[in-house]
């Protein structure tokens, strides 16, 4: 599911971010909040126009230093390299001539194949500067001194080994950049190996995904033929592992339905349940779960061992991920109505109703005190296992309508306040707006943020997120008084995202002690 950051309509200045500003009125911390948010929707990297209008509004009310030191964090404290890329192309279009642009291109840009993604995001924010249409549609306009220079010690970076290992399209793009940057070489080799790249004498690495489309397309006398050849495609592929985790993952139903064999398919099943490769994947288990559920709807041979692969892998990744302390204390309710089981996004096999559930048991995999259950008229405290992850779903969605349809989430706070009990998050799942919401059967004098205020008294430090899964054309994060946070639509990455929004101070004095 993608959230849907919209920066469109026209609202005063004092309605942007208000909830923020009310509690912490600094500008630095505004821009930072709202890239955080930004962050959230794969969408924003795509359109340019109205959707990025706030966030160039927010960097020219600004101090460019803060700015430039706030691209480096994103890109190198949150990896988030698409939105720092977007920071720094903005400012790189704002102030082109000064000297610290080159020292932060060069810094921002990690490797010599970013070149030509950065230089996109770079000719967008100088039209919206400038309103010129280039002289020459289809192609870019060079770009001014000081960010020749730090895509020149960028592209100084390059090796021939290291171009040989891009696929044919990235060697084109980075000809592409170069012929139009004409960096200056650092010595005899580097020249050498910019004329060869200009003269496309360096071969290209040939992928495995490459030369599997390739077999795919060839013609063939019969069907027989051609799923024979892509099963031993599939067998190289596996067998050398050049077919990479991820790219396993996803054609895992294809691989099975291809009738690959069973030694095959137990060598793809121990790589898939690898911890180190799990790790190291840095698969979401959201992601797990789809394959999951797509491999449940398969007959054939096999198919047992590469669910349970699915389920060590939830496992591990669970162990593995870091958006929680071991130490932490969570709280998790469920909306259990049938609207909840709307997929996350269309033709997905995962649903809305997924979501909180898969959570609980990744935080119960990771040995957090978590206490999960389901609200509707009644809150219902359910015990789950700490495994299975994955399996653990099924008897869930068999709970649809078990406490009514209403959604009383001030039940889960008064329950916790009534045992005592002080966790660090309470998180609740639905596909509404609740904070500030009345709904049918809830006792007046019985809202949620008259009660959440109480539970602060006693426990200062706690978090309530309420998730609107169903929120589409809502801001993805909005962060109120009171520990209070509205997400709407999902990702996966918003507890990443929520950690950094908790550190506040701490966060935004670490970004001006960088360095450019």
């Amino acid at each position: 599911m993608k959230f849907n950051f919209s920066l469109k309509g026209k609202r005063q200045e004092e309605d942007r971010y208000a909830v923020v500003k009310a509690w912490v009125p600094d500008a630095q911390w505004e821009i930072y909040t709202a890239l955080l948010s930004a962050s959230l929707d794969e969408s924003v990297y795509q359109q340019a126009g109205e959707r990025l209008s706030l966030i160039r509004e927010l960097i020219r009310g600004n101090d460019p230093a803060f700015v430039a030191k706030l691209a480096v964090h994103l890109r190198e404290e949150l990896h988030l390299r698409p939105l720092s890329f977007i920071v720094a192309a903005e400012l790189a279009a704002l102030h082109g001539d000064k000297e610290w642009v080159s020292r932060l291109t060069a810094r921002v840009l990690q490797q010599p194949g970013e070149i030509q993604e950065w230089m996109e995001y770079y000719d967008q924010a100088r039209k919206k500067i400038t309103g010129k249409i280039s002289e020459r549609p289809g192609r870019q306009e060079r770009p001014g001194r000081q960010v020749q220079n730090g895509l020149s010690t960028v592209f100084n970076r390059l090796d021939e080994y290291q171009f040989t290992r891009y696929t044919r399209e990235e060697q084109e793009k980075l000809k592409k950049a170069l012929l139009l940057i004409r960096p200056k070489p650092k010595d005899k080799a580097q020249r050498i190996l910019f004329a060869g790249i200009g003269k496309d004498r360096l071969p290209a690495r040939a992928t495995w995904q490459l030369e599997w489309n390739e077999l795919r397309q060839e013609k063939y006398d019969s069907l027989e033929l051609q799923q024979a050849a892509l099963r031993d495609k599939w067998k190289e592929g596996i067998s050398s592992f050049r077919i990479g985790y991820s790219a396993l993952l996803d054609h895992l139903p294809q691989i099975l339905a291809a009738g690959v064999s069973g030694k095959v398919l137990k060598l793809a099943a121990e790589y898939l349940g690898n911890a180190s490769a799990v790790a190291g994947s840095g698969i979401s288990p959201f992601r797990l779960l789809e394959v999951y559920r797509k491999l449940k709807l398969m007959d054939q041979g096999g198919a047992p061992m590469l669910l349970d692969a699915l389920e060590q892998a939830a496992w591990h990744g669970a162990r593995s991920r870091t958006s929680f302390e071991e130490n932490s204390r969570v709280a998790i309710a469920v909306d259990v109505s049938n609207s909840m089981k709307r997929p996350v996004s269309e033709g997905a096999l995962t649903q809305r109703y997924d979501i909180g559930p898969l959570l609980a048991l990744l935080l119960k995999a990771r040995g957090v005190f978590t206490v999960t259950g389901i609200i509707g008229n009644t809150w219902k405290p359910i015990d789950l296992p700490a495994q299975p992850v994955l399996a653990g779903l099924d008897p869930f969605h068999r709970r649809e309508g078990e406490v009514g349809y209403a959604i009383n989430a001030h039940l889960v706070i008064q329950d916790l306040l009534r045992k005592r009990m002080i966790v660090d998050k309470v998180m609740i799942f639905t596909d509404c707006r609740l904070w500030d919401n009345r709904v049918f059967h809830q006792p007046a004098g019985q809202d949620l943020s008259r009660i959440w205020k109480q539970y602060r008294q006693m426990a200062p430090g706690a978090k309530l997120c309420l998730f609107n899964l169903a929120g589409y054309g809502n801001t993805p994060l909005e962060v109120l008084k009171d520990g209070v946070f509205l997400i709407s639509g999902w990702s996966d990455r918003i507890f990443e995202v929520l950690r950094s929004v908790e550190k506040e101070r701490n966060t935004i004095e670490a970004i001006s002690d960088i360095e450019i």
